[in-house]
């Protein structure tokens, strides 16, 4: 792979940048709390999926998850009651330390 195709993670400002904005767009939700869907891409490893069930551990949630043709890499969707858009935020930034994680 070309050092220019390779992706590199995005930055602490960006991160930030990229909450601040959700925050925005969350708050504009007049009746908390919501049910909320999370959607991950994640490279198919089982310890992933595991990480990602971990951080709604003491929720009831619905779980789904969908392969990539290839086999790849895995989609998993995540739909929970949520309390506040800072309840959102905390629950993504959990799981930033997944290597290869793409939240939608």
């Amino acid at each position: 792979m070309s050092e220019e195709n390779k992706k590199t993670p995005a930055s602490e400002e960006q991160k930030i940048a990229f909450y601040d904005r959700l925050k925005e767009e969350l708050e504009k939700t007049d009746e908390w709390p919501v049910k909320y869907m999370y959607k991950f891409i994640v490279p198919n490893k089982e310890e992933n999926e595991e990480e990602v069930k971990k951080a709604f551990e003491g929720k009831e949630y619905d779980f789904h998850k969908n392969y990539s043709k290839s086999g790849k890499y895995v989609s998993l969707t995540v739909v929970t009651n949520e309390d506040s858009a800072d309840d959102i935020i905390k629950r993504y930034r959990s799981l930033e330390h997944i290597e290869g994680l793409v939240a939608l």
